[in-house]
């Protein structure tokens, strides 16, 4: 009779770590599909895009590697491009930042401006 009290135990406490171990995992699932409240604005995507083409202006300078390959490679050209680009994105959502956000865009600006008029 004991010995069929340890068993149910034993399985009860088998069947109970299997259940907490399917919680645990289906916890980052969840998390994993969790919905943002609002949508994204536009112009955050567009500050982010800014942000990311000021990262391959910075490379194609040659003052840091690329991101992607961890590898210096200079190119002018691309460098001037991701800066004009910067620069158009920047009028297109200048009207919607506050004033911080339009210093830090133009502090970036003039920094990679500074650094192509040294190239």
């Amino acid at each position: 009779m004991i010995e069929n009290e340890n068993k149910k135990d034993a399985e009860k406490e088998s069947k109970e770590q299997e259940s907490e171990t399917k919680k645990d995992q289906e916890k980052p699932q969840k998390e994993e599909l969790r919905l943002l409240d609002n949508p994204i604005k536009v112009k955050e995507i567009i500050y982010m895009t800014i942000l990311s083409l000021e990262s391959k202006a910075w490379a194609y300078l040659d003052l840091v590697a690329h991101p992607e390959t961890q590898k210096h490679h200079k190119d002018p050209a691309e460098a001037k491009t991701a800066i004009d680009a910067i620069e158009a994105l920047y009028k297109i959502i200048e009207a919607n930042l506050g004033p911080e956000e339009k210093k830090d865009i133009q502090v970036r600006l003039t920094n990679l401006r500074l650094n192509f008029a040294k190239e």
